[in-house]
């Protein structure tokens, strides 16, 4: 019979040597290496250890991965595999709604019965936190109500946040409801602004470095971004120029290579298709410029397109099958799902 194969400490590795081998190791062997010892527990739950072995996974390609809906199928790809399908086991298993993922972390929202749950979950070590929203909307409510989620994360203070968006379908009373949910305090706020904000979907379009943007419209129906500042609860206006909405056929808010751009899409001619990336910078505390960076001319068209973190778009190109298309290489290659109702960037979790 074979002895059981016991890992121990070893007191003679110096932490610079273990530090600089345990920031390149996935989270689940970090959690079982936290349970062998004191010393390897402290230094893996250390705010320096977590910052910097997030910082390190979040640069790393391999990592990059998309969250892809189906409507019966959910799966993640890796961007760097995309014909490559990894199953998921989901904390709640139908009529659910994926808002955004930070770090890792996915937040799912779903309805059961007249309640609507909130969870935020772990896929890679498939654990997850559940908490109902500050109020349980009844369909009466609802409607006279639109209402969007959010997923945002608050760097300073290390506090991932969940957040609500109300407003009344007539423009009247023409205030918007802001209610946001700390999970380091586990606790609701509910803030209300003297302005009619149209979200154009259910939850968040796009997540840049932890804060959370929507596509609305105000009550004079300008199409502007909207975003939570975390630290203060306000609300943040970014008017989208109207050349970009009139001269375009569709465009969507992104984050590319880390930053708040948009993609505008327009086809000139029956054979060409080009896209366009419109950066958002700030000028001033006061001012700032959508800036077009760059322009891709392709030789198809397509029916949707999703941007992605790295760079990447995903094509959907109805009958065909989707594909990851590189705006720089001009790369092509088939995702191995069809249909795709929705897609997210996910990067696989580091230590939280």
């Amino acid at each position: 019979m074979k002895n059981a194969r016991r890992i121990t400490d070893n007191p003679y590795l110096v932490n610079e040597i273990l530090e600089g081998i345990f920031l390149r190791l996935p989270v689940k062997t970090l959690l079982r290496l936290k349970c062998l010892c004191k010393r390897y527990c402290d230094l893996i739950s250390s705010p320096w250890f977590i910052t910097l072995h997030r910082k390190i996974f979040n640069s790393e390609p391999y990592n990059h991965c998309i969250l892809v809906q189906n409507g019966e199928i959910n799966r993640l790809i890796r961007i760097r595999n995309p014909g490559c399908l990894i199953k998921l086991n989901e904390p709640c298993t139908s009529n659910y709604t994926v808002v955004g993922s930070i770090n890792g972390l996915v937040c799912l929202v779903t309805t059961t019965g007249s309640r609507k749950l909130i969870f935020l979950w772990n896929p890679s070590i498939n654990q997850f936190k559940m908490f109902p929203p500050k109020y349980n909307m009844n369909r009466q409510m609802t409607r006279y109500m639109d209402v969007s989620m959010g997923f945002g994360y608050e760097k300073d203070s290390d506090d991932y946040k969940v957040m609500r968006v109300l407003s009344y379908k007539t423009g009247w009373p023409s205030t918007t409801l802001l209610e946001v949910y700390s999970t380091k305090l586990e606790s609701w706020t509910v803030w209300n602004f003297d302005v009619h904000l149209k979200m154009s979907t259910c939850r968040c379009d796009v997540i840049v470095e932890g804060f959370t943007y929507w596509v609305a419209k105000d009550l004079d129906g300008s199409t502007v971004l909207v975003s939570c500042d975390l630290s203060s609860d306000d609300l943040i206006l970014i008017p989208v120029w109207e050349s970009l909405i009139t001269e375009s056929q569709s465009f969507e808010a992104t984050n590319y290579l880390g930053s708040l751009a948009l993609l505008v899409y327009s086809s000139p001619s029956e054979f060409k298709a080009c896209l366009e990336v419109w950066m958002f910078e700030d000028v001033s505390a006061e001012a700032f410029r959508w800036q077009k960076k760059f322009t891709f001319r392709m030789d198809f068209e397509f029916s949707r397109h999703w941007g992605l973190t790295g760079g990447d778009i995903v094509v959907k190109n109805a009958p065909n099958m989707p594909f990851l298309f590189n705006l720089t290489t001009k790369q092509m290659r088939v995702i191995g799902i069809n249909p795709i109702l929705s897609l997210f960037n996910y990067t696989e979790p580091c230590i939280n």
